[in-house]
């Protein structure tokens, strides 16, 4: 094997590792927070950061660990394997973070924070719970929608207490939008991985519902958003920069729906779904 054939397969097993350990998601959550910020006109308490980093990251490997445990060491999926693999760090890093995270509200941010994030917190255990009980009873609970509701809850909570008034339509549009972008990139890949998740006997709403229905729900999702984010950029002239990242993010997931073929290579698909959510961090540039 050559040097560069070794250099690139080094890259590639990095690349599939941080994308394993959801750093890519955690990265994409600080790019959301900017962009809920700089709609909402606050300022954010410097510590709400390392609180969002956590307590994003928990939920994510939480879920990923919940996969592992019900394939074992039999997974294809190199995210459930390697949860499993190294469940007890996983687990005693899901509790630290948890409390840390715990403390630096407790410490830093709003009591309203706390009492919010709570609620988020007791919403996403409910959802664990039920992603467990669908798997053992057999019922398809809808795992992209209900992850894309707790991700953007988590991104906005803080910025929408610090802003403390009723929100104008085009903020709360603004935050359908980034349900909908979330939830299609689930969507999208649950698309990708239909065969793989059914190998590991997993639920996803592509396995479920099948392929067409999953391409069809996609595409009148992202339709939706590119209409709602063009109206947007049209009636909002001081937020601009921001429905224009918010458009372009749109037609990123709509090329992953449209070119399988190419995006299915190398999971082409995971990075630059993962990649659409850090273009916020275009806004610091401006």
């Amino acid at each position: 094997m050559s040097k560069g054939e070794l250099n690139k397969r080094f890259a590639s097993y990095w690349l599939q590792l941080f994308q394993a350990v959801s750093l890519d998601v955690v990265i994409g959550a600080v790019a959301g927070g900017i962009f809920a910020v700089n709609i909402l006109a606050v300022k954010p308490n410097f510590w709400w950061w390392p609180v969002l980093v956590m307590s994003v990251w928990v939920v994510y490997t939480s879920d990923h660990l919940i996969d592992g445990f019900h394939q074992k060491r039999a997974a294809t999926i190199f995210r459930h394997r390697l949860h499993y693999r190294f469940r007890y760090f996983f687990i005693a890093a899901i509790f630290i973070f948890s409390l840390l995270t715990l403390l630096l509200v407790l410490i830093f941010l709003d009591t309203r924070v706390l009492i919010w994030g709570l609620a988020i917190g007791l919403g996403a255990l409910i959802y664990l719970g039920f992603i467990i009980l669908g798997r053992k009873k057999g019922f398809y609970f809808q795992k992209e929608f209900f992850i894309s509701l707790f991700y953007v809850g988590g991104i906005w909570l803080a910025p929408l207490v610090w802003n403390g008034k009723a929100l104008p339509f085009t903020a709360i549009l603004t935050i359908v939008i980034f349900v909908i972008l979330v939830w299609s990139e689930g969507l999208l890949t649950a698309l990708y991985e239909r065969e793989s998740d059914r190998g590991d006997q997993m639920q996803s709403f592509c396995t479920f519902y099948g392929r067409q229905t999953t391409q069809r729900l996609v595409l009148i999702l992202l339709i939706s958003s590119m209409l709602f984010s063009l109206g947007l950029l049209l009636l909002t002239s001081p937020l601009r920069n921001e429905y224009i990242v918010l458009a372009a993010m749109t037609a990123s997931l709509l090329a992953i729906h449209h070119f399988p073929s190419f995006f299915q290579k190398n999971e082409r698909y995971r990075t630059l779904g993962e990649l659409t959510f850090w273009l916020p961090f275009l806004l610091i540039l401006r």
